[in-house]
């Protein structure tokens, strides 16, 4: 039930966005082609500016609608594969902190659907996320392995870590910790995380394998 409901608050939110973006766009670009159409003969002028305004909005949009569609398919992913894509959240996290971050990805992305990829991706970026705003971390370790018969995925740091259960409580305003267990859920997958003050923090996701792939 939990996954179900997980799946209708992804695609309510999915369907704000394209309602709140590229269809009121879409509205006003065509009651601009319709102005233009009746001016065309009695004001070219008008007309040209009209049309020089439309096409910057339509150029808008479009940056717009590849950044939203960035967000349900990562380009990362198709680039370098999900250990790439890994390496390269990694990567961007030291550039932006100086933290050293290893890895250990010994699980085979072949194994997971396209849509258990992104996932795993995103809880690896919101749990860096994390540790680059909250942690005051030293050291990060992001890992990847088979056990028993799931596929998981482990982010530690030894930062300050904080109080599960308090942060929880505050849902999406702390941590992203919501964002990663709704992620989880549309997947069929378990995540925790283990975490004390000044004792570090450890995420886990945890995909059973033989899964299907659920699509928001």
């Amino acid at each position: 039930m939990r996954i179900v409901e997980a799946q209708e608050s992804e695609r309510s939110r999915l369907a704000q966005e394209v309602h709140d973006g590229p269809a009121q766009t879409l509205s006003n670009a065509i009651f601009q082609v319709e102005y233009i159409d009746r001016v065309l003969d009695t004001d070219l002028t008008a007309a040209r500016t009209e049309l020089r305004f439309l096409r910057d909005l339509l150029r808008r949009e479009l940056d717009a609608v590849r950044t939203f569609i960035s967000q349900l398919r990562p380009p990362v992913l198709d680039e370098l594969g999900l250990d790439g894509a890994i390496s390269d959240a990694m990567g961007r996290t030291t550039a932006l902190t100086g933290l050293a971050i290893s890895s250990d990805l010994g699980a085979p992305s072949d194994r997971l659907t396209s849509a258990q990829q992104t996932v795993v991706l995103r809880v690896v970026q919101e749990a860096l996320q994390n540790v680059r705003k909250h942690g005051a971390a030293s050291a990060v370790t992001v890992a990847t392995a088979i056990e028993k018969d799931d596929w998981v995925l482990t982010v530690r740091d030894d930062g300050r870590g904080f109080d599960v259960g308090a942060v929880a409580a505050r849902g999406r305003r702390n941590f992203g910790l919501q964002f990663m267990r709704e992620r989880a859920e549309l997947i069929g997958a378990s995540l925790e995380v283990h975490s004390r003050p000044d004792g570090g923090t450890l995420v886990r996701l945890a995909i059973p394998m033989g899964e299907e792939e659920t699509h928001p």
